[in-house]
């Protein structure tokens, strides 16, 4: 399984959005790369951002 497929089941069994940092960990995808794939993810419309403050959240697209 890709990285990009590890982040995006994630996202789907947490529609509630996580945290980069989160997705990283329950993905086993390292930190560096995480920025790089979930910035592919909001590229293709795949994910949604929020920003909550100074946070990002990525939720998987509805």
């Amino acid at each position: 399984m890709s990285e990009i497929e590890k982040v995006k089941e994630v996202l789907k069994q947490n529609p509630q959005g996580l945290s980069p940092a989160k997705i990283a960990e329950l993905a086993g995808v390292g930190k560096g790369k995480i920025a790089k794939v979930l910035k592919e993810l909001e590229s293709s419309g795949e994910v949604v951002v929020e920003v909550k403050g100074c946070r990002k959240v990525y939720k998987p697209k509805a």
